[in-house]
């Protein structure tokens, strides 16, 4: 099965080594990830850091801003409210467009029900100020769009890091090709599958 990295900006992956996934598969950054660490391919839907991304010196050739109807939650998701999506969905989308059947996400930090949720590594940087933060409700959306998403690809198995905190909640996360996995059982997990 043909393994692929998501890394969100999740203050959960903060200290985690990246590059030690390297030899393990394709990673597939988002957002600002590329200021600290270069991915095989980043993905960015919101203005500003696309803009930033495009002025950057970040190779074109790996840069993926998805077309403008895929920046938004699909329609069957909820065809009345289609809000825009989040650049961690995009990249796994692009993943599974990739071939990959097997998705460990990283620093995807919405489906934790605390404080961890709303935090992000570029917090108070440019193009992350106030105005993109987010709250709990967009984790329990983004949650449930993520389940549903899993549920519509029946084929791909989503493993999601989690940290290693105490009273750790997370969402309800129901699809049977979601399983969870805390961080630091990464690197022996990845032993086991070469």
């Amino acid at each position: 099965m043909s393994t692929s990295f998501i890394i969100g900006n999740g203050k959960s992956r903060d200290g985690y080594d990246l590059e030690q996934l390297r030899s393990h598969g394709k990673i597939y950054g988002c957002n600002a990830l590329y200021r600290s660490f270069m991915p095989d391919y980043l993905i960015a839907i919101d203005e500003a850091i696309t803009e930033e991304i495009k002025a950057s010196d970040f190779p074109s050739e790996m840069f993926i801003q998805p077309p403008f109807e895929e920046q938004f939650e699909h329609p069957e998701f909820n065809p009345f409210t289609r809000l825009r999506s989040n650049a961690g969905m995009n990249a796994m989308i692009e993943a599974i467009r990739h071939g990959h059947r097997e998705l460990i996400c990283i620093g995807f930090d919405f489906i934790i029900q605390n404080d961890l949720a709303t935090g992000n590594m570029y917090e108070g940087t440019e193009c992350y100020g106030r105005e993109t933060k987010t709250n709990l409700s967009d984790g329990l959306r983004r949650a449930k769009y993520l389940e549903w998403f899993a549920k519509k690809s029946p084929d791909v198995n989503f493993k999601i890091l989690l940290p290693r905190v105490d009273n750790l909640t997370i969402h309800p996360l129901n699809s049977p090709n979601i399983r969870g996995m805390f961080l630091d059982e990464l690197a022996p997990y990845l032993n086991t599958i070469g």
